[in-house]
């Protein structure tokens, strides 16, 4: 009898065993039921054998993004991201990323470390004439920008500096490795499980970066003398400098706001990790914490304080 059997109908006997054989496969693997009726089995056998690649990737399984992954998109501007996710174990980019960073920090820091013991003279100079009761050469703009120069050296050091301890710290605990590895991005896998490191190491570093372009502006006004009493071919270079220097600030500033994908500025990460260090001292209670703020919110006080006799003085 099979012999004398069409062929038509031997393919469609044919799919409907495959139909069926997926059907159960899937019931094993306790996969929800499939929406296909047995009535609509010998419909769906006597079409063409391309529908049935379309009606099974119809019944696939199909993963939807996470909140925290769309709230990303949607902050990122996002819109042509894969519709499944699928969790993967990101160990490895977590322990690079540590481990990466502190090369560049270890860079800043100790350039930022020399720079503070430069130019000492100058700075003594502007607190010795004033004892002696000498009249100084140094005229108001160049005075405050010798202070800035020290200023942001101070604030590149000690940026750089928490880099590379908190990521060493933070590479240290992955390797511990009592976390869960599992995530959907190596991104969300840091702000999950190493929040505070993780906001921490990067704000840290862009500080650094910005205080480092600080220096290096000062310090190229400041040598060249392009402030003391200044002709038309020193106020252009100067301002050559101010523009060079203002247009990179600027476009790393564009450029990070727009891929910080939890905050929309670089000053909304800024204020998340002041909530975070204010959490660590006065809601976890962790002593050296509070001294710590306590210690930030003198020296900031000290900051202005200074600012403010220098410009009185001016």
């Amino acid at each position: 009898a099979m012999e004398h059997m069409k062929a038509p109908n031997m393919k469609a006997l044919c799919r409907v065993m495959v139909i069926a054989a997926q059907a159960t496969a899937f019931s094993m693997a306790k996969v929800p039921p499939m929406n296909v009726s047995p009535s609509s089995l010998t419909h769906i056998a006597g079409r063409h054998s391309g529908s049935i690649d379309a009606t099974n990737a119809r019944l696939h399984t199909r993963l939807k993004l996470s909140p925290a992954s769309v709230g990303g998109l949607l902050l990122r501007g996002g819109g042509g991201a894969a519709e499944t996710a699928v969790l993967k174990n990101f160990y490895g980019d977590a322990l690079g990323y540590f481990g990466g960073i502190r090369i560049p920090a270890t860079f800043l820091a100790g350039s930022s470390l020399a720079a503070i013991f430069t130019m000492n003279s100058k700075f003594c100079s502007l607190y010795s004439d004033k004892e002696d009761g000498k009249v100084t050469q140094i005229s108001a703009i160049e005075r405050g920008l010798i202070k800035f120069y020290h200023l942001v050296s101070l604030f590149a050091f000690l940026f750089s500096l928490n880099t590379i301890i908190i990521a060493t710290s933070a590479h240290t605990a992955i390797l511990h490795g009592r976390f869960d590895h599992m995530a959907e991005t190596a991104y969300l896998l840091m702000k999950r499980e190493f929040e505070y490191e993780f906001v921490s190491v990067r704000l840290s570093f862009f500080a650094s970066t910005f205080s480092f372009l600080g220096i290096v502006m000062s310090r190229m006004l400041i040598e060249f003398d392009l402030l003391k009493n200044p002709d038309k071919i020193r106020k252009d270079v100067a301002m050559l400098v101010l523009c060079s220097v203002g247009a990179l600030a600027t476009h790393l500033l564009s450029y990070i706001n727009q891929n910080l994908w939890c905050w929309k500025s670089l000053f909304g990460m800024g204020a998340h990790f002041i909530k975070l260090n204010m959490n660590r001292a006065f809601v976890e209670r962790r002593p050296l914490q509070i001294l710590s703020v306590l210690l930030s919110l003198m020296s900031a006080f000290y900051v202005g304080k200074l600012a403010i006799e220098d410009m009185n003085e001016g």
